[in-house]
């Protein structure tokens, strides 16, 4: 689908008049705009947008380039065929979209010049002989890049122009030596990415070049070591100034560059060990808080740094059970506070019923209140205010998993004071525990 709308796009700019042409040339957010349309949705992730509009410029680079190409060769054609009108106007054509196309230049120029000629063949050939000339001049002067570019137009105008040929090549094999020099200047002077650039035209020239290819190989290696080594020095300033997550970052990009490394394989491996340290000894404080979420977040950190991921999925886990116990027993107890609350108001309201009752009683018989009820022989403040210490002594083994101690201490509460709603309580939660109940 993306093919089909770049290829209408390009039909279209190709039929329009040359002077609007470069407005009509398309930016890629214009394209990525066109192709919304279409029906492809709308993108809302930034990286989902630039991943589509890199796809978008790189097929539109392949659309643009086989159909220049195939422009091209129809204006060669109407060149070679002495139709210099409409080589011109296709070369044109192709300046609008692609203002750097060497050839079209070339093409219009020559068909500029020709165009109008009275007699085109004779022009022709005094304009490849003035162009054959000059180049030999740049080649004299040992302007080597000038006088190959020059005679390559010659060869490109007049393919068939055995003499520019034979010079050609010539010029060829003393370009890639200009350009093999050139790259060991460079190399020389430790610029090892502008040697690379030099060796690499070199190795254009002549493809199969050992001594070249072995020279690209060693830059290539030094370049390599100079990024990593330039990386390994950020590194080392980061960790030097406690900023470990920047100093992990760069030690990790040093050994994508180069994985053999071993003063930053090292010192990645210590890095990592001091994050996840961090991270861990976050998370135990948290946990002592009883901030259970802090601490779960501070070991999900240390898990990118950490070789042992068991370890810290088993302090997730129990981070997790702990406040799923906590939670629980706070219910429990916001429901017995509840439950407790409503008894004793129950209690209260009965009491005053009682009360009043006897209030009436007293009142009908002649006799006192205090008379007419007889409080039957209670718990002690003693005894109740002993059993709510077994009750404190209970929780406390509870909390610290100890059930059977637990269990002692809140059946001594009861016998103290039966009516001890909170150990009863305590009681019936021990043995649904034990017995494998929550």
């Amino acid at each position: 689908m993306i093919n089909l709308f770049l290829a209408v796009l390009f039909s279209a700019a190709l039929c329009a008049p040359a002077s609007a042409q470069v407005k009509r040339v398309k930016s890629e957010e214009s394209l990525f705009l066109d192709l919304q349309k279409t029906g492809l949705g709308a993108l809302n992730e930034l990286d989902e947008k630039r991943k589509f509009l890199e796809l978008v410029r790189l097929e539109k680079q392949k659309l643009q380039g086989k159909m220049l190409g195939d422009i091209y060769d129809n204006a060669y054609e109407y060149y070679r065929n002495g139709n210099y009108e409409d080589a011109k106007d296709l070369a044109l054509k192709i300046i609008s979209i692609d203002p750097n196309h060497q050839d079209a230049h070339m093409l219009l120029e020559a068909s500029n010049q020709l165009r109008g000629s009275l007699r085109p063949g004779m022009s022709e050939k005094l304009m490849l002989e003035d162009r054959f000339k000059t180049a030999l001049s740049y080649y004299t002067e040992g302007r080597i890049v000038e006088a190959h570019t020059k005679m390559t137009e010659v060869v490109k105008l007049s393919p068939n122009n055995i003499k520019a040929r034979y010079w050609l090549s010539k010029m060829k094999e003393d370009l890639k030596e200009y350009y093999f020099q050139k790259g060991m200047q460079d190399y020389q002077a430790r610029d090892l990415k502008g040697s690379l650039d030099d060796l690499y035209n070199a190795l254009l020239i002549r493809p199969r070049d050992t001594l070249i290819i072995t020279w690209i190989t060693r830059v290539e290696d030094e370049l390599r070591q100079q990024r990593a080594n330039d990386l390994l020095k950020s590194a080392l300033e980061f960790y030097a100034q406690g900023r470990l997550k920047d100093a992990h970052d760069g030690l990790r990009r040093a050994l994508e560059v180069q994985p053999g490394d071993s003063k930053a394989g090292k010192l990645l491996a210590e890095v990592r060990t001091e994050l996840e340290n961090g991270f861990l000894a976050a998370g135990k404080k948290f946990y002592g808080s009883r901030r259970y979420t802090e601490a779960i977040g501070e070991w999900d950190k240390a898990k990118p740094y950490t070789a042992n991921m068991a370890y810290i999925n088993n302090l997730i886990s129990r981070a997790r059970q702990q406040m799923k116990l906590e939670g629980e027993e706070k219910k429990r107890r916001a429901d017995e506070a509840a439950r407790r609350a409503k008894t004793e108001e129950e209690a209260r309201l009965k009491e005053e019923e009682d009360r009043k009752k006897a209030e009436a009683e007293a009142k009908k018989r002649g006799l006192s209140v205090e008379e007419v009820v007889k409080k039957p022989q209670g718990v002690t403040e003693e005894n109740r205010m002993a059993a709510q210490q077994h009750y404190m002594e209970g929780i406390k083994y509870f909390q610290n998993s100890n059930y059977d101690k637990a269990r002692d201490e809140w059946t001594i509460a009861r016998q103290l004071d039966p009516g001890n709603a909170d150990a009863a309580a305590g009681l019936k939660r021990i043995e649904s525990i034990l017995s494998g109940g929550q």
